[in-house]
């Protein structure tokens, strides 16, 4: 037959594939037709695979095609939380759990879900884009869009809090008094700040912006100085930054394709000599372990790289973890077990990196998002996410255990939220909105026990109706119940209830919700008698 090449032409790889051609025609049963082949082209079927064997070929490479990319062995990453893990320290840990099957499961009815609480409200001149925690909780970050940057206290914003607390609160809090808790303000940045983070042991801030350079803050300086000491330019929008655990390191992620790492001590940037190890697309976050061994980065080119942070090389690859869409951020768990990510197909998903398997995926309502975060909370029992979809408005809450929704919206946004983060050491949270407002949230247990020591001088209120501000010396305090009767010393009370609907304010802060309880103010003498009114 004219035309026919001669096999003594072909490939190996076409040989092999006319080969396996003909052994899948023979398992199909066209005898004939193999045979008028192999005469044909000189060639056999190859008998030594097993039956339907290139059509087990199509149909992987079919769905790498189509879907999930070829993945190469998974390598085990080496790598142990620093500091150690507590003996007594709770940290997500699946191992036991039966494997999830995908449907969403009915919440635990044993397990109430959190108190959340509005701690403080930080305004500011424009949107809100960025919020970052110092390592010991102490200061908390904002960037806004308009390049300004506000320092705040924690520990003052929890002070703000209960000062404004209960019924005559908020007329014994001057506007002055609510603005304590911002100790410094930035501005050096000419576009909106995109990340924020806190060097590790210094008090140094560093910022990422729009502007494509990453801006180095003296927090020491006096607060007139507003602006940074030192400047890394790049080409290109700086997107995320993350300090190296040891402080003399930087990674940066911008519209780029590149993860840069930056030598603090000389300023010089470094990128990987493999180029086919970059992601194609631009990177929108990067994490490092806290023993500095790995890193994790997410790309807009809808992958995860997990890199050896020493040799910045990469280890393993996490193609399309969201189904194709670009990864927003990521997020290491405590004992470096499990990676968590948030995708722009709105979705939060996590990930076992010893086994590089997907636990489960959590998320509802629309699957479009410009950009997303999820982040660990309370001890990685919960996890919180929030979205630019104007659907959501709002951070809804998971269970970190099954991937069960807690809250769908905490009800506290009406806007887009753009910036999450939640505090290193303990139950707090802190979000940027596009209400051009920062707030600070608390996430306390669900049974809420009360076991506070408080001084004499508080307010005790009743159905919403204050009763009396105790400070005569000598007063008694009863408090009861229809099971029981509690008593309060004079100088200071001590209750321990579970009662969740009575409001008690000590020192105007409430400690304590319980129902059909009653009070007495009682003084020595003459006698006063200012039971329930």
């Amino acid at each position: 037959m004219e035309g026919i090449t001669e096999p003594g032409h072909f490939s190996a790889h076409k040989v092999a594939f006319y080969e396996l051609l003909l052994r899948q025609l023979q398992d199909d049963g066209f005898e004939a037709e193999v045979q008028a082949l192999t005469s044909q082209l000189r060639l056999h079927p190859n008998n030594r695979v097993d039956k339907d064997a290139l059509l087990d070929v199509y149909a992987k490479s079919l769905k790498w095609a189509f879907g999930d990319e070829p993945r190469g062995e998974w390598q085990p990453l080496h790598c142990m939380p620093v500091p150690p893990l507590g003996p007594q320290e709770k940290v997500l840990d699946l191992e036991g759990m039966p494997i999830p099957t995908g449907t969403l499961q009915a919440p635990d009815p044993t397990k109430k879900p959190p108190e959340v609480r509005l701690l403080y409200t930080a305004s500011h001149k424009s949107h809100c884009r960025s919020v970052a925690f110092s390592t010991d909780g102490r200061f908390c970050a904002t960037g806004c869009s308009d390049g300004s940057i506000k320092i705040l206290d924690t520990a003052k914003m929890r002070v703000c809090a209960a000062s404004t607390e209960g019924p005559v609160g908020r007329m014994r809090v001057t506007e002055e008094e609510l603005m304590k808790p911002i100790v410094r303000t930035l501005q050096d940045h000419i576009q909106g700040v995109t990340c924020l983070a806190f060097h590790p042991t210094n008090p140094t801030l560093f910022s990422g912006s729009m502007d494509k350079a990453v801006k180095i803050f003296d927090l020491t300086r006096p607060p007139g100085h507003k602006k940074a000491f030192s400047v890394l330019q790049d080409v290109h929008a700086v997107n995320s930054i993350c300090i190296h655990p040891c402080g003399d390191f930087l990674f940066v992620g911008t519209s780029h394709q590149a993860v840069r790492l930056y030598d603090l001590q000389t300023l010089s940037c470094f990128t990987t000599a493999r180029q086919e190890q970059h992601h194609t697309a631009g990177i929108n976050d990067v994490r490092c372990t806290s023993d500095g061994k790995v890193l994790a980065s997410a790309s807009a080119d809808g992958g995860i790289k997990l890199w050896d942070a020493v040799g910045n090389s990469v280890i393993n690859t996490l193609s399309k973890a969201h189904s194709g869409s670009a990864v927003c951020s990521v997020r290491w768990s405590r004992n470096l077990r499990y990676l968590l990510s948030c995708g722009q197909d709105g979705r939060q998903r996590l990930w076992d990196v010893r086994m590089g398997r997907e636990v489960f995926c959590m998320g509802f309502g629309a699957r479009s998002a410009d950009t997303g975060t999820a982040v660990f909370l309370n001890g990685e029992r919960y996890i919180a996410a929030c979205s630019s979809n104007v659907r959501l408005s709002d951070v809804s809450l998971f269970d970190s255990t099954t991937g069960s929704p807690v809250f769908m919206k905490l009800g506290m946004h009406n806007v887009p939220v753009h910036a999450l983060e939640a505090s290193p050491v303990d139950r707090t949270l802190m979000t940027g909105c596009d209400d051009e407002k920062a707030r600070y949230f608390s996430f306390e247990a669900g049974r809420m026990r009360c076991d506070h020591v408080a001084r004499l001088s508080c307010f005790f209120v009743w159905r919403r109706r204050s009763v009396s501000n105790a400070t005569a010396a000598g007063a008694q305090l009863q408090a009861w119940k229809k099971v029981g009767i509690r008593n309060a010393a004079t100088q200071s009370m001590k209750l321990r209830y579970h009662l969740p609907s009575f409001t008690l304010v000590l020192c105007s802060r409430v400690v304590m919700r319980c129902p059909n309880v009653g009070f007495r103010y009682v003084e020595p003498s003459p006698p006063l008698d200012l039971s329930l009114l």
